[in-house]
């Protein structure tokens, strides 16, 4: 599908862990890691770890670190471990290890030449840094839930979003995967949304703009457009200027 009947963005705004890095892969090697033989259950486990951490980012703010512990560890007694504070330790530090899916670098690198790039992500500014190292650009803004104070698919996280930007919610092509966490909320503020399908599940309830099935095809949705003439100007100094 094509974006051919709107302008193209000045920003594109990424979910993190689900759309740029593969955390299905990374929590259910994790817990193959960390759990004792036979307790691992790698293919189940991950939808109960997810439904926990959901559960805890919809509760008054904690820290993501603290999360990830609590989750790990109400996730692994199910079952039937008996979890450890050097266990869940464990479950933290393998977030930096987590890789990103095989069509991610190749496409930001391409983007990165047309388009301001900015992550907004359900975590903390200490631990997305190792994920920001398994990446293979630099981006032009990162808003965490740790900067907001509140979690996805809140709003407040992409309202300072936007205001970090500068730029206005048409301004922004919002790429992720997750209907509930980021398509839903960005496009009740008004962001373009763009769903990266990659199982070919069926299409979520809110309507995106284009629906993706790599990241591959994402700098294709507005290749016969021009680039918005701010973002090609100030495309280098953004590289130098990332936060970080």
């Amino acid at each position: 599908m094509t974006l051919s009947h709107l302008p193209p963005p000045r920003w594109l705004s990424f979910g993190c862990f689900g759309t740029l890095i593969d955390w299905q892969a990374g929590v259910a090697r994790a817990f193959r890691e960390i759990l004792p033989p036979g307790l691992d259950d790698s293919a189940g486990i991950f939808p109960v770890w997810e439904r926990i951490q959901w559960e805890k980012m919809r509760s008054p703010y904690l820290p993501y670190e603290e999360i990830l512990r609590s989750s790990f560890c109400e996730a692994s007694e199910t079952l039937g471990y008996r979890c450890r504070s050097f266990a869940a330790d464990a479950f933290v530090d393998s977030l930096a290890r987590w890789e990103p899916f095989p069509d991610v670098n190749p496409a930001l690198v391409r983007l990165a030449r047309r388009y301001k790039l900015a992550i907004i992500s359900n975590i903390d500014r200490r631990l997305l840094g190792g994920s920001l190292r398994r990446l293979a650009v630099r981006f032009d803004a990162l808003i965490t839930a740790e900067d907001a104070q509140a979690y996805k698919p809140g709003p407040a996280i992409f309202q300072l979003a936007l205001q970090r930007m500068g730029c206005l919610p048409q301004e922004v092509a919002h790429v992720a995967f997750g209907a509930a966490y980021d398509l839903e909320p960005a496009s009740a503020l008004g962001f373009q949304v763009v769903y990266l399908n990659r199982q070919g599940l069926p299409r979520s309830e809110t309507p995106p703009a284009a629906e993706i099935h790599s990241l591959e095809e994402l700098p294709g949705l507005w290749e016969t457009a021009p680039a918005s003439p701010r973002a090609v100007s100030t495309a280098s100094a953004g590289r130098r200027g990332a936060e970080l």
